[in-house]
């Protein structure tokens, strides 16, 4: 009986070490079962920043809006000016007293305006006013010529009345102007 006791012992022993064996390969079995592929980013990461360095550098980016000026040869023909030339030389408005006699002039008495250069001429000074401001960018008439400090000279004939030159001085800084100044005649 003593060597049945010590084979019972045992085979328990050897009973438990295999169900342990078996526990422990349920164990890897249902680690290995629960394992799921995983995907490295670190990688495209640095691919897509270098795609992004890549258009960065490769690009051309686009400037402000600039104008530019086109010398284009004359499709009028000769001697007649082209009406989308813009002159670089300042505007010249010549007044004259109408009665340049300066015994019998009256500030009362009539004046004429001119403008020269290929424009229509201004009668009075709301029509110079009227012209200026349509020639200006920004004016009335919305595709002007000259900017707001384009010079603009007054050039009143000899014998002028000072009042014929102001109320021209005043027609011009009506129309939007802040660049005129008076040039005398005389020489």
């Amino acid at each position: 009986m003593a060597s049945s006791d010590q084979n019972q012992p045992r085979s328990q022993a050897v009973c438990c070490e295999t169900r342990r064996t078996q526990r422990r390969d349920e164990r890897k079995l249902k680690r290995r079962s629960s394992w799921r592929p995983t995907l490295n980013l670190t990688s495209m990461i640095d691919v897509v920043f270098l795609l992004l360095v890549y258009f960065m550098v490769a690009t051309e980016f686009k400037r402000t809006e600039v104008i530019e000026r086109l010398d284009l040869p004359n499709r009028l023909g000769a001697g007649v000016a082209d009406p989308f030339e813009v002159p670089d030389h300042p505007v010249v408005i010549t007044v004259s007293s109408q009665d340049t006699d300066a015994g019998r002039s009256t500030v009362a008495a009539g004046f004429t305006i001119g403008i020269q250069g290929p424009f229509p001429q201004p009668t009075t000074t709301t029509s110079l006013t009227e012209l200026l401001e349509a020639r200006r960018m920004g004016g009335t008439g919305g595709r002007g010529l000259w900017p707001e400090d384009h010079p603009i000279v007054l050039q009143p004939a000899p014998g002028t009345d000072w009042e014929h030159v102001v109320r021209t001085f005043d027609a011009t800084a009506r129309a939007g102007y802040n660049n005129i100044s008076l040039n005398s005649n005389e020489g």
